[in-house]
């Protein structure tokens, strides 16, 4: 029944992605996401309070599955360049929509975008749980600051 599931959603995913509005993108990627967790019968939770407005959030995971649980808890492009070439080629068959320009472009057009680089302004923390996922979002700049 999976099988069955997913191959719906991956016909869905490729509707959903055919936009250039990348903020509708940015949506379609966390409804993506939070289905393909959903169909493996896992859940997100969130500590913090996703910040308004476009920014980049630097994502710390061990696994797709948990890079699935940011974006389902962040509406966010995936900047696939910065993570593992098999990750990337999981997302592609996966149908999640990706960075496909540059990232000034997209956070001017108002998307936020998850990457893997360490060097953003806000954090994704994700953790294994027993139900699913964890998801502790944090603003490293005033981190540094308090």
């Amino acid at each position: 029944m999976r099988l069955t599931h997913l191959a719906g959603l991956a016909v869905d995913a490729r509707a959903a992605v055919r936009s250039d509005d990348v903020r509708a993108r940015a949506d379609a990627a966390q409804w993506i996401a939070a289905n393909l967790l959903a169909i493996r019968g896992l859940r997100v939770g969130v500590d913090g309070v996703v910040p308004a407005g476009a920014r980049v959030f630097d994502v710390h995971v061990a696994s797709v599955t948990g890079l699935l649980a940011a974006v389902a808890a962040v509406p966010a492009l995936i900047d696939a360049v910065t993570l593992p070439l098999r990750w990337r080629i999981a997302l592609g068959a996966l149908g999640m929509p990706v960075v496909d320009r540059s990232l000034a472009a997209i956070l001017a057009r108002g998307a936020s975008i998850i990457n893997a680089t360490g060097h953003a302004a806000c954090a994704l923390a994700v953790s294994p749980e027993a139900f699913g996922y964890r998801v502790r979002i944090r603003d490293t700049e005033r981190m540094l600051v308090a």
